[in-house]
């Protein structure tokens, strides 16, 4: 009897490591300036850096099924459309699961985008606010 205890016991801690070692996702972290790092973190770090309770990051749980939603919060946007799942802040945007055949396609997008304003941003500090603005528009309407 000793001896099955002590094996419930031990499939009862692999059973918690297993929980603990599956609560870390892949998330991809984009900054205003579009540089991008790809975190493997727990959903207590994402709640933690972005401010925003259990129940907000819920509905980007893929094991969960949930229709599109959008939740505005004090300081985050939570964003779950389909195959895109993601936190916006004022700072930056995490989206989950980077290497996703259907979240490549946009995070190439955002960074695009991003440098895109980031260098409009540094001609109106240099004076060219008008031209450079024009240049950008010329290559969104042809891209």
């Amino acid at each position: 009897m000793g001896k099955e205890r002590s094996i419930v016991v031990l499939a009862d801690s692999q059973t918690e490591m297993k929980k603990k070692a599956g609560s870390c996702r892949s998330w991809i972290l984009m900054d205003a300036e579009g540089k991008s790092t790809v975190l493997d973190v727990d959903k207590y770090a994402i709640m933690d850096r972005v401010q925003i309770h259990a129940r907000d990051l819920r509905i980007l749980d893929p094991l969960l099924s949930y229709p599109s939603t959008i939740l505005s919060r004090e300081k985050a946007i939570v964003l779950n459309l389909e195959h895109i799942k993601a936190i916006i802040t004022p700072d930056e945007v995490l989206l989950r699961d980077p290497l996703d055949d259907n979240v490549i396609p946009v995070v190439e997008k955002l960074q695009r985008r991003l440098s895109l304003i980031n260098s409009i941003r540094e001609g109106q500090e240099d004076g060219n606010e008008l031209g450079d603005q024009q240049d950008v528009e010329a290559d969104e309407e042809d891209g």
